[in-house]
C-alpha cells in the first residue's frame, strides 16, 4: 500500500452558499515533488510515501445539482501566471514555457531594470 500526502492546500473564497448534507467534487491539479522510501530494515510492509504539491484547484462541482461552484482563482502572482499561460498555450505547455522563461531570466530582468531606470 502506498500513501499520498497533499501539500499546498489553501482556503477558497466564494460568494455561493455551500449547503449542508451535500457532496462537492473538487478537482485538484498537483505534481509529485518527493518520494520517500521506507527503511528497508523495518518489519512492516513497505510503503512508499508520495508528496504531491497542489499547483491549483481546477473546479468545484455541486454533485447534488450537477453544477459548478464559482470561486476566486488567480489571486497570487504565480496563480495569475499559470492561468495566463494555460489560457494562451494550454495546460500541457505550462512546464516547458516556465523553463523557457527561467532560461531567459537574466535577459528579461536586465530589460526590466533598464526600463525602471529611465
Amino acid at each position: 500500500m502506498n500513501k499520498i500526502i497533499l501539500l499546498g492546500l489553501r482556503d477558497l473564497k466564494t460568494d455561493e452558499i455551500i449547503l449542508p448534507m451535500r457532496e462537492y467534487e473538487i478537482t485538484l491539479i498537483a505534481e509529485r515533488v518527493a518520494l520517500e522510501k521506507p527503511d528497508s530494515f523495518s518489519d512492516e510492509e513497505e510503503e512508499n510515501i508520495y508528496k504531491l504539491k497542489i499547483s491549483h484547484i481546477d473546479k468545484i462541482k455541486d454533485l447534488g445539482e450537477a453544477r459548478e461552484v464559482k470561486f476566486e482563482k488567480g489571486k497570487t502572482p504565480s496563480q495569475k501566471l499559470r492561468l495566463l499561460t494555460e489560457n494562451k498555450l494550454g495546460r500541457e505547455d505550462y512546464a516547458s514555457f516556465i523553463n523557457y522563461l527561467m532560461g531567459r531570466f537574466e535577459e528579461l530582468s536586465d530589460d526590466y531594470i533598464n526600463l525602471n531606470n529611465k
